[in-house]
């Protein structure tokens, strides 16, 4: 169950320059080896990268996806799921797989994953070479940092290992633990969390005192015989584990391909609205997406497929499933409510829909302008047209007057050719008839 009372209070006190949450008593930050102990996720091998050249592979137009949109939405993953119910094949583990993405461990607002993850899971048999518990970690550093730093509304990541992490280290509203032995990974330990209002949580954190933190989680025998923790620690012998630098990090989250050098890629996430919780927000939790209400009913329970793959289930009961429309640009989204925050929330969503309003306004103004000088151009052009054509025909009839007059002139000229042998004939008589007379004379 999340409380997010307390997930608000604990990102709160993150530093985004220390990389550490600051406490009272001094400051922690979250390791590589409580994502392991907590979610037994592998945090060392080979990195989960998503490029924008990656291969458009054939699995992707399997599950109807275009090269220029590549995301396939969580409501045709379940479905699929649905479909393939009875099998148990590698189109089951996969589409299951994606849908673990995109409802538990890296949900999106849009209720879509990126179709790229098929190329990390063509080949089943590597799926678990990948180190998916490091880009859970790099994910929540880089979503606490935009908190802190970008004072972004909404915050993603996994917060269900957040709190988990929390109620590890910080006693402060533990739940009773699920069993006396411990199993792993510790996310299944953890029962319901207790519900308390946020003022509640402000003052416990201001007066937490050393003793109620525990500033580095020890392995039992049973974890440090799992083969992700040992494959951590032989990590850290060599100082080979996969590097957190939180500003490389952030600086390439900035990037179009999304692409991560340190081994994680920023991918869809779980969101966190910083809101004061309306009665509508039930209708924004779909695909067994964790859901935070806020007061006494502060809690949420996964969905029956996601808890079913899981090592552990996850006790409570079950949301029921809402399917988002998605023309109305409803998001996929865990809420939070901050009333100390609302005021400015409203204001700073206001502002951004005003600049929004006059950007779509010059953008209009632009497109008219556009379209009057395409109308003119598009007038100006038939206008040319007409032109053109009188123009062939006034050439048109030129050339036959030229032909005419080419005619008339061959009738002249040859007119002219006899009237010279006429003349020549003449002449000629007289000629010979003034020759005569001579003689005659004579």
């Amino acid at each position: 169950m999340l409380s997010k009372n307390l997930l608000v209070e604990l990102m709160e006190r993150w530093d985004y320059e220390k990389r550490a949450f600051v406490l009272s008593p001094g400051e922690i930050t979250i390791s590589l080896l409580d994502v392991a102990l907590i979610l037994g996720l592998r945090v060392t091998g080979n990195p989960v990268v998503l490029l924008a050249d990656t291969p458009f592979l054939d699995l992707e137009r399997g599950y109807g996806v275009a090269l220029w949109n590549r995301k396939i939405t969580v409501a045709s993953l379940e479905q699929r799921l649905d479909s393939l119910a009875e099998t148990n094949n590698d189109d089951f583990v996969r589409t299951f797989l994606l849908f673990m993405f995109g409802t538990f461990l890296f949900p999106s607002t849009s209720g879509k994953v990126d179709s790229r993850y098929l190329y990390l899971l063509e080949n089943l048999d590597k799926v678990s070479k990948f180190a998916w518990g490091a880009a859970v970690l790099a994910d929540v550093f880089h979503w606490l940092y935009r908190r802190k730093k970008e004072k972004v509304q909404y915050v993603g990541g996994c917060l269900i290992f957040l709190q988990v992490w929390c109620l590890e280290h910080i006693d402060i509203a533990r739940p009773s633990l699920m069993d006396y032995c411990s199993k792993f990974p510790r996310v299944c330990n953890w029962g319901n969390t207790k519900s308390h209002q946020r003022h509640w949580f402000t003052s416990k954190f201001k007066e937490l005192e050393a003793n109620q933190i525990i500033w580095s989680l020890e392995r039992t025998s049973d974890e440090s015989n799992t083969d992700i923790i040992k494959e951590l620690i032989e990590a850290e012998q060599r100082k080979t584990w996969p590097d957190m630098n939180l500003q490389s990090s952030l600086a390439t989250c900035s990037r179009t391909d999304h692409t991560v050098k340190n081994g994680y890629q920023p991918m869809v996430h779980l969101v966190v609205d910083l809101e004061t919780e309306s009665e509508s927000e039930s209708s924004r939790v779909a695909y067994g997406i964790q859901s935070l209400s806020s007061g006494p009913s502060d809690k949420f329970s996964l969905h029956e497929t996601v808890s079913r793959s899981s090592a552990c289930h996850y006790g409570g009961k079950e949301k029921e499933r809402t399917e988002l429309s998605q023309s109305s640009g409803a998001d996929i989204a865990i809420v939070i409510s901050s009333d100390d925050d609302l005021e400015d929330d409203l204001k700073k969503k206001n502002q951004t829909l005003e600049k929004q309003i006059l950007q779509l306004k010059n953008k209009n103004g632009d497109l008219m302008r556009e379209n009057e000088i395409l109308k003119y151009q598009l007038s100006s052009s038939l206008k040319f047209k007409e032109q053109n054509v009188k123009l062939q025909e006034e050439n048109e009839s030129l050339q036959q007057e030229n032909v005419k007059v080419q005619k008339e002139n061959e009738s002249l000229r040859q007119e002219n050719q006899a009237l010279s042998l006429s003349t020549n004939t003449l002449v000629s008589r007289l000629g010979n008839l003034l020759s005569d007379g001579i003689k005659e004379e004579c």
